[in-house]
């Protein structure tokens, strides 16, 4: 392979983006001008006013919030995500209120496995998968965690029992994710799944 073949194939990795499946990358903050900055914070401000408003049973705040979105469909994102919502829920739950380093450490760990397991190149299919495989890892070391504390109280039968099911129901549903995004790869980069006869193309 020539080098210039070997500088096209390396443009053509795309390195794997935390962010959730369906949420458009968004302006570079970097390449950004301080005036763009400053609208941008702007906009975000406005869009939470927003909403907040709408969440209090008003719906006059709906067509400005759409035409928001329309220019900026990433803050829908920013605004509500429940997979993070999720995430953060279960990092609290497995470390102390002011614990603030553990909490960030813990975050980085869930990113930096996200980003190995989508791999290069990853689909859209390929990414939620892989998120889907962080998370229930995630509920496992909950669970995991729940019942050895468990035993060195005083848990009785019963008790003991309910944890264990709780963790094989977590390791089924973290296999299944694992296998089904085994089974996605084999079938190559760009596959078709019929779903209420409508054909979604995989492909990223």
């Amino acid at each position: 392979m020539t080098e210039e073949l070997i500088s096209k194939d390396k443009s053509a990795v795309r390195r794997y983006e935390d962010r959730p499946v369906g949420c458009p990358p968004g302006s570079d903050a970097a390449a950004m001008t301080k005036e763009e900055k400053e609208a941008h914070r702007d906009t975000v401000g406005r869009l939470e006013e927003l909403v907040e408003k709408a969440g209090k049973a008003d719906k006059k705040p709906l067509p400005e919030i759409r035409k928001i979105l329309e220019e900026s469909p990433e803050l829908a994102w920013r605004s509500m995500d429940y997979g993070k919502l999720a995430e953060w829920h279960f990092v609290e739950r497995m470390t102390n209120d002011k614990d603030f380093g553990s909490k960030e450490l813990l975050r980085r760990q869930l990113a930096a496995m996200r980003e190995e397991i989508a791999g290069e190149n990853p689909s859209p299919l390929e990414r939620l998968l892989a998120e889907r495989v962080v998370a229930t890892w995630l509920q496992i070391q909950l669970y995991e965690g729940l019942y050895a504390a468990g035993m060195y109280q005083s848990m009785n039968l019963n008790q003991g029992n309910y944890y264990q099911k709780r963790i094989d129901r977590a390791h089924r549903n973290h296999l299944s994710a694992i296998r089904t995004l085994a089974q996605i790869r084999r079938m190559g980069p760009s596959i078709q799944i019929n779903i209420a006869q409508k054909q979604i193309n995989t492909a990223g």
